[in-house]
């Protein structure tokens, strides 16, 4: 075959693979679209695997690293690599439309098969000791693997299999329920999840209240079950840092007190429950991320590693309006960055199949009426969030508002939004010297 006749575009995969070094978190966009074998050129082939085995390895990808494994291959003619990976960078344009690039890349390589399936059904052809039939039967097959690839991975299901499922989950469903057990991702308070049946996937959950109504601490809750029932949870911390989380827990699974937790006025009996509770909380599978900066975009990337590591089955987020918004598009105010942010994180939850449960603050529009719970209205800078949840969730304690209520040490957990649900309210304790919530009926930690 004349290599000039060959389709190809080993100029865009330069580009491709050279805006992949230089922004490696977007590999997760073309992943689904590119193999190695996409590439023409083997250089090209070899450093996209390359670029797919760090990231799986969450391994920091840059120019030095990435040169660093091609030195070593005889395909860069000695140790050349790290020039090679340099030239791709320097063929990436201004705007590039990664997606668009890779797209025609694919393209090209199908057409490459397609050429190769047609020389091998001539020479099956042109043999006269094999039947027609066979010939016939290995040409389909050549064309039917094309025809798989060209249709990419999210092929479409019949609705026999869809219901097949469907009744199978049913199944998993009424077992869960006939054992006393939620039939998604416990949520560790019993009457929390006889109303909404646990977290499931693809789901996306917001907890949203004023400051100081235990947002936190109830995320934490919600984690610590999850993981206590062996699903791994990633925490993205955009407030607090990791030690200050670890600090919640710790307070969680003993009693001692935040005060004097924090003070350092701390007794022998109290290191020995704080090191009891530290040998429980670190069997637990959870993920704690606090960079402080940090975009649904890299959300995204960071959840797609964990996930292929079997790391990621609950995602959490606190909060959402502290999350990089930021775009290059112009003319964009707060509301409509929030609104895109909330979209990405139901995509995320969609994509990767698990639960998202986000952390949204509320307006001040619940404390300028006389009734202070709050209201779907009350969702702070984006109505779009309203439309995108699965599940909507306010926690409100009276007590901050009126310190002479009757609910005294009493928070509310109000569902008021659920797609495929009841609607209804959840009281806790809330035991604000341990900074956690309890089971009204128990005392104890919720159950």
């Amino acid at each position: 075959m004349n290599q000039n006749t060959i389709p190809q575009a080993v100029e865009l995969e330069q580009s491709v693979i050279g805006t992949l070094i230089m922004e490696p978190d977007r590999l997760t966009e073309v992943v689904g679209i590119l193999s190695p074998e996409s590439f023409c050129d083997d250089r090209n082939s070899f450093i996209y695997k390359t670029l797919i085995e760090m990231f799986d390895q969450n391994t920091p990808v840059d120019l030095y690293n990435v040169g660093k494994r091609c030195d070593g291959s005889s395909l860069f003619e000695g140790r050349t690599g790290t020039l090679y990976a340099s030239e791709c960078t320097c063929k990436v344009g201004s705007g590039v439309n990664l997606l668009f690039q890779a797209q025609i890349i694919q393209q090209r390589y199908i057409a490459r098969l397609l050429m190769y399936a047609g020389s091998k059904i001539s020479t099956l052809a042109g043999d006269d000791t094999k039947d027609v039939a066979d010939v016939l039967d290995e040409s389909n097959k050549l064309i039917d693997k094309i025809n798989a690839l060209s249709c990419g991975s999210s092929a479409g299901q019949s609705l026999r299999d869809s219901l097949t499922e469907s009744l199978k989950l049913a199944e998993q469903r009424q077992a869960a329920y006939l054992g006393g057990s939620p039939t998604g991702i416990p949520t560790g308070i019993s009457d929390l999840n006889r109303l909404t049946g646990g977290w499931r996937g693809s789901q996306l959950i917001i907890l949203a209240a004023r400051p100081a109504m235990g947002k936190t601490a109830l995320m934490l809750h919600f984690a610590k079950s999850a993981a206590l029932n062996g699903t791994p949870v990633c925490i993205f911390s955009l407030e607090m840092s990791h030690v200050s989380l670890s600090d919640r827990l710790l307070l969680s699974e003993c009693e001692v007190e935040v005060n004097r937790f924090r003070n350092g006025d701390l007794s022998g009996d109290d290191w020995r429950q704080l090191n009891e509770a530290s040998a429980q909380l670190e069997k637990l599978p959870i993920h704690v991320d606090d960079n402080a900066v940090v975009s649904m975009r890299y959300i995204k990337t960071r959840c797609h590693i964990l996930k292929k590591q079997g790391k990621c089955g609950l995602i959490m987020i606190d909060y959402l309006q502290l999350a990089d918004t930021s775009t290059k598009e112009r003319n964009r105010n707060r509301e409509q960055e929030i609104a895109q942010a909330s979209r990405q994180a139901k995509i995320i939850a969609k994509e990767l199949d698990v639960p998202v449960v986000l952390l949204s603050q509320l307006s001040r529009e619940c404390e300028k009426r006389a009734d202070k719970q709050p209201q779907l209205s009350d969702l702070r800078e984006s109505g779009a969030i309203e439309q995108d949840a699965d599940v909507i969730m306010f926690l409100h304690r009276e007590e901050y508002y009126d310190p002479n209520t009757e609910d005294k040490n009493i928070a509310e957990v109000i569902v008021a939004k659920q797609r495929n649900g009841p609607l209804g309210t959840v009281k806790l304790a809330w035991l604000g010297q341990y900074t956690r919530f309890a089971s009204l009926q128990q005392g104890g930690a919720a159950q």
